[in-house]
């Protein structure tokens, strides 16, 4: 691991200092990372892709912070590399599907940590949060969201699948260029999904409460209780999977 610079500004003194503000930043050589991993559980993760030969975070953690400045990242979170897996964040809440611990349901924690990074745009994603807003523009590796409570915000050119998955909160995704496959879930939030005019297809939606809207010819299947959408578009190369129980559901063109 290889990090140009680190530095930290703000309110932070002593270990324990309470309603701190904190920005660190570090920087790492693009070549040596793959996939970028972030797993947060109060905050929000910001990704833009850029012509960069390195990633860059500035992080800044808030609030009633345990402070230990003789640690790297002053004790706040941890960034570290395995193989060619950057991996940032105070705890790495894995999932399978989409089950997180249940402490980190409830309550929420007396700090937060906001990330704002910098990557390559063929850098693949793993980005986690419980209580926080995810955004990612121009990322065209596999990436796979998850969060929640807050809304997940993605555009992409759509070279690789793409995954996105709330409990509450909105899901909006642009495809840019091209479509490989996209899964999204929610439950109590809408998804509004933009897709190039030849993108190429099968949709399979489930809907529970909510309307649905598309520019695409579908066949609508409705039950009582429920809502099932399906249908092939441009041959229906690429799995389009929709899930929601209260929201609205949006198809769109792309302009």
């Amino acid at each position: 691991m290889a990090v140009a610079c680190g530095r930290a500004e703000g309110n932070h003194g002593a270990r324990g200092n309470r309603k701190a503000k904190v920005t660190i930043t570090q920087s790492w050589p693009a070549s040596s990372v793959d996939q970028l991993r972030v797993f947060e559980v109060e905050g929000s993760v910001k990704i833009d892709a850029a012509q960069t030969d390195e990633i860059s975070l500035v992080a800044t953690a808030s609030g009633d912070l345990d402070i230990d400045q003789s640690k790297p990242n002053q004790g706040l979170f941890e960034t570290t590399i395995e193989g060619k897996i950057l991996k940032i964040g105070r705890r790495e809440h894995r999932r399978k599907g989409f089950k997180f611990d249940i402490p980190l349901l409830f309550g929420r924690h007396k700090e937060r940590i906001d990330y704002v990074l910098r990557v390559p745009a063929t850098v693949s994603l793993d980005i986690s949060t419980v209580n926080g807003r995810i955004v990612t523009r121009g990322v065209d590796g596999a990436t796979d969201v998850a969060t929640v409570n807050g809304t997940i915000d993605v555009e992409t050119g759509g070279t690789s699948e793409l995954q996105a998955t709330t409990v509450n909160g909105r899901v909006r995704a642009k495809f840019t260029h091209s479509f490989q496959g996209a899964r999204f879930k929610t439950v109590n939030g809408g998804v509004e999904a933009t897709l190039p005019q030849n993108a190429s297809f099968n949709v399979d939606l489930s809907q529970v409460n909510g309307d649905f809207e598309a520019s695409f010819p579908l066949s609508i299947h409705s039950n009582p209780g429920s809502r099932r959408v399906s249908g092939e578009v441009n041959g229906g190369q690429h799995e389009l999977k929709i899930t929601t129980v209260n929201g609205d559901v949006q198809l769109a063109r792309l302009n």
